[in-house]
């Protein structure tokens, strides 16, 4: 077992010294160790990945309302390409494939990533039912993965500034499975559920 719901408590530090010094010390090695164990699932799909622990280096006086660790077949960055990102907001953990508002692929535009969106839309549809979608990955607010939701989010990419597209799971604060190697097969799983997607975008 990797991630117990005593995690959560980081975010019970209202300081940004405080809070940091909390994800450093509580988080960020449960972030580690939870990439020995994603890394080779996501290698099987014949690339070599990394992962990239957020820093949070710009922040000066606000603490970091959630974290996160990122995985993308990149060792300079992620944020640049489809990726799978893993992290904690104060009242949830969540897992995802995402699609950030700027990402680069050769000559390609936001439209041409809206286009393979839309190409791919039954893909998406395709996953379980308790999936979510993340229109931004900077909020907390998750919508329900169906058809009106999907259709919104993807039209919205590109379109309108900080709209992005993160697809998976979310589980809350309290879940059973915190603390249990339940919640590390189950993130494990949707990453291998997710992977066969992220494939058809590289």
């Amino acid at each position: 077992m990797i991630f117990e719901d005593q995690d959560f408590n980081v975010f019970n530090d209202e300081t940004l010294e405080g809070r940091m010094t909390l994800i450093r010390t509580d988080l960020d090695p449960k972030f580690e160790k939870f990439a020995t164990a994603a890394l080779p699932v996501l290698n099987e799909n014949g690339q070599v990945w990394y992962a990239h622990v957020a820093k949070h280096l710009r922040r000066t006086v606000y603490p970091p309302e959630n974290t996160w660790v990122a995985f993308a077949p990149n060792k300079r960055g992620y944020k640049m390409m489809p990726h799978f990102e893993l992290g904690f907001w104060d009242d949830h953990l969540y897992l995802y494939l995402s699609f950030l508002e700027n990402l680069k692929k050769d000559a390609a535009t936001q439209a041409t990533w809206t286009e393979q969106l839309q190409a791919h839309r039954a893909d998406f549809e395709a996953l379980p039912s308790d999936f979510v979608i993340s229109p931004n990955h900077m909020e907390k607010t998750v919508v329900p993965l169906d058809t009106t939701n999907l259709n919104d989010t993807i039209s919205a990419y590109g379109q309108k500034k900080h709209t992005e597209f993160s697809v998976g799971i979310t589980i809350e604060r309290g879940d059973d499975r915190f603390g249990t190697d339940a919640l590390d097969a189950l993130l494990l799983d949707t990453i291998r559920t997710l992977l066969p997607i992220y494939q058809k975008f590289i």
